[in-house]
């Protein structure tokens, strides 16, 4: 038997995703204003060190496991 959602919980639960969301991004600000000019340079260099292998052209493996769920989902509807 699906559930019912109420209406109020959501909403709180949404605003508090946004207040966390805002938080966030004012830690990111501050914590990225107080960096010292080498020490941004070396976290640029090591993000675009990691980056580097992370450009596949391969589809990931659940990309793949969701096209062969949806296959067989549309196998299943023709039979």
């Amino acid at each position: 038997m699906p559930q019912v959602l109420d209406r109020q919980a959501v909403q709180d639960w949404l605003r508090g995703q946004r207040v966390a969301a805002a938080r966030l991004e004012a830690e990111r600000a501050s914590l990225l204003l107080s960096l010292t000019s080498r020490r941004a340079l070396e976290a640029y260099l090591e993000l675009c060190r990691l980056g580097l292998g992370a450009t596949s052209k391969a589809p990931s493996l659940v990309l793949l496991a969701m096209r062969r769920a949806l296959r067989r989902l549309e196998e299943g509807k023709k039979g």
